[in-house]
Order: C-alpha cells, then sequence, then structure tokens
C-alpha cells in the first residue's frame, strides 16, 4: 500500500484495500493513487467479481450499446451479465461508469453468493426495521439487504443519532474493499 500516496496505513480501511490489493480483486488508479474516496462504479465492481472468479474467457459478444467491446470492463461485463450476477438496466444500457449505490452493492453481492450456490438464507428471517431508514430501501434490494445485514457484511452508518442503511448513498472504493472482504469471510464461514 505504501505504492499509493493517497491511503493512510493507520485508517479503518487498511484491511480491506490490503485483503483486495494482495488478492487481485483491486487496483490502483494509476501507480501512485489509489482514489479511496472515489466512487465505484458498476464497471469496477463486476471486474472485482470477474477477477474473483479467475477472470474466465467469456463467449459471445456484449450486447449493451453503452459497453465498447474492446474496453477494458467488457469481458467482466460480458460475464457477469452471462451468468446473472448483474443485470443491466435494459437490453441497451449496463451503465458502466454509473457510481453503485449501496443497495445495488449488496444486491449484486447477494447474486453472485446465489450464482456461487451458497446459503443466503440468513436473510429471510433479518429484520432491518430498526434502521432509521429501512423503509427507503428499494424494493428489488430489500432481500439482499437482509442479508447483508444478517450476514454482517453491512452494519449500518451511524448518523443523527441513530443507524442508517443509506441504501442510495454511493459506494467509494475503500467501503467496497471493505465489504468485500467482509463478504469473502462470511462466504467462507457458509461455504
Amino acid at each position: 500500500l505504501a505504492a499509493f500516496g493517497d491511503l493512510t496505513t493507520t485508517a479503518w480501511y487498511h484491511d480491506g484495500v490490503h485483503y483486495c490489493i494482495d488478492n487481485g480483486l483491486m487496483q490502483g488508479v494509476s501507480a501512485t493513487s489509489f482514489l479511496p474516496d472515489g466512487s465505484t462504479t458498476r464497471a469496477q465492481l463486476v471486474t472485482i467479481l470477474w477477477r474473483l472468479e479467475g477472470s474466465p474467457e467469456t463467449t459471445g459478444t456484449v450486447s449493451f450499446n453503452d459497453v465498447a467491446g474492446g474496453a477494458w470492463y467488457a469481458k467482466a461485463v460480458r460475464w457477469a451479465a452471462g451468468s446473472g450476477v448483474v443485470k443491466g438496466y435494459d437490453s441497451e444500457h449496463f451503465g458502466p461508469d454509473d457510481a453503485v449505490t449501496r443497495e445495488q452493492m449488496v444486491t449484486i453481492l447477494y447474486r453472485y453468493a446465489q450464482h456461487k450456490g451458497y446459503d443466503v438464507s440468513i436473510g429471510e428471517d433479518t429484520n432491518i426495521l430498526s434502521y432509521n431508514d429501512a423503509l427507503t430501501v428499494s424494493e428489488y434490494a430489500i432481500p439482499a439487504m437482509q442479508w447483508a445485514c444478517g450476514s454482517g457484511l453491512v452494519t449500518g452508518i451511524a448518523r443523527e443519532g441513530g443507524m442508517f442503511l443509506a441504501p442510495a448513498d454511493t459506494t467509494v472504493r475503500v467501503q467496497t474493499a471493505t465489504l468485500m472482504m467482509r463478504f469473502l469471510g462470511a462466504l467462507a464461514k457458509t461455504a
């Protein structure tokens, strides 16, 4: 991590970033910058999961109009869409440069866990109503958010004297690294 001048080795995110870099899941945005507070994009997230899969070769062409065949993330998008881990906004738009929200992040990780055959049933009995903003979680993301909270992947954010899920907040790169470390730890327990 010393190569990245914008990271602090004593910061809360150190373990997650170190884990992701050591395991080849994440890289810096340059040789000297990690961009810790930069938004995680949809392209970056599917690339992390594709790397976790061992960067498998994919067949066929990317069917999304906004994903060029030669883009650095094209193989990852093709793999993610083909495996059902990530869906496009519609049949023509993937939104590779769009920032990933917290509820999108947990939904994608939830689908990946299902894709891998891991038990995600812990979410079925998890009550998220104790979070101040639980009712703002999009309907599609509720099962994933319940699973994420039940498995300890998401613990909430302390704000304004309460605990919030912040489902519409953008997930920054250091949060993604920390979530990936927790996620892989949670999967190891259910394997």
